[in-house]
């Protein structure tokens, strides 16, 4: 994919944590362009006169008014894009709770309340981002969209085991796999189909008609530029520069980080000779 630099850049952040992956990112974007951050509140400081411009919303990690405007910033600015353009988006964990844009006329309170609904009653993760997927403007591919036809680069920190992009913040660049089948399907399992409010059936009815995500993915690059296993690698090389003798026993430990340590010793390195001095890594 041959890359068109222009002058517009999305930014998605990390929610909670990297401060200094948000430092560096505001460094390379002053260079130049017009640029849209948003993030949950009290994550950054900006020096004054800063051409950035940053939206807060998402506190407590939870989808808001203040986020629903900076998703219609974001928005906006997208479909203003043209085939000269290319839009530049940084993706990392957390992003699901800052970008509610929810498929008219599905209110973000009702959107809210039907996935409230759904953890109280046992949904999964997946589950959850399904649904938000299917009544959502943006995630699942609706932000390449509403760029098209504009060239699209998705840098991405994977917060999740396996590093499926179209899972990470809800794949505002990556088209779903999903279908409205699959919606019901879920609210079925969980008893809440019949109880849905009539703008959630308004949108999930005409979604075969009217497909949601890109309608092509060749002007979509989407990069995993940091997750578990580079992590993972990266502190197996450091230890073994300490001296140590270093194995790398899973990256796909779930949980708790304080049980998951504990679990620690019923790892056996199953091959290799007694490690002295030992270092284990995972995550």
């Amino acid at each position: 994919m041959e890359l068109l630099l222009s002058q517009s850049c999305i930014w998605w952040p990390m929610v909670g944590e990297g401060r200094t992956i948000i430092s560096c990112g505001i460094k390379a974007m002053e260079r130049s362009g017009n640029y849209l951050i948003w993030l949950q509140k009290g994550e950054m400081l900006l020096k004054p006169h800063s051409r950035v411009q940053v939206f807060e919303g998402a506190e407590d990690n939870l989808p808001d008014r203040d986020a629903l405007r900076a998703a219609l910033a974001i928005q906006q600015l997208a479909e203003g894009l043209t085939a000269d353009d290319l839009l530049l988006v940084l993706i990392s964990g957390g992003g699901s709770a800052l970008l509610p844009a929810p498929i008219p006329p599905v209110t973000l309170e009702e959107k809210q309340t039907l996935t409230r609904l759904l953890a109280a009653r046992g949904a999964t993760i997946q589950e959850l981002n399904t649904i938000r997927k299917a009544l959502s403007q943006l995630k699942g591919g609706g932000l390449a969209q509403a760029a098209y036809p504009a060239q699209v680069v998705s840098l991405i920190l994977s917060d999740v085991v396996g590093d499926p992009v179209e899972v990470i913040a809800s794949g505002p660049t990556v088209a779903s796999s999903h279908n409205v089948q699959d919606c019901l399907h879920i609210l079925n399992r969980y008893g809440l189909r019949a109880a849905l409010p009539r703008s959630v059936k308004t949108v999930l009815s005409r979604a075969d008609s009217d497909p949601h995500g890109p309608h092509t993915c060749g002007h979509v690059l989407n990069v995993i530029i940091g997750s578990n296993v580079l992590a993972l690698a990266e502190a197996q090389r450091q230890a073994e520069a300490l001296g140590y003798q270093a194995v790398v026993l899973s990256a796909a430990m779930q949980g708790w980080g304080t049980p998951a340590a504990h679990r620690d010793d019923r790892y056996q390195c199953h091959g290799h000779p007694p490690l002295v001095p030992a270092a284990s890594v995972m995550a």
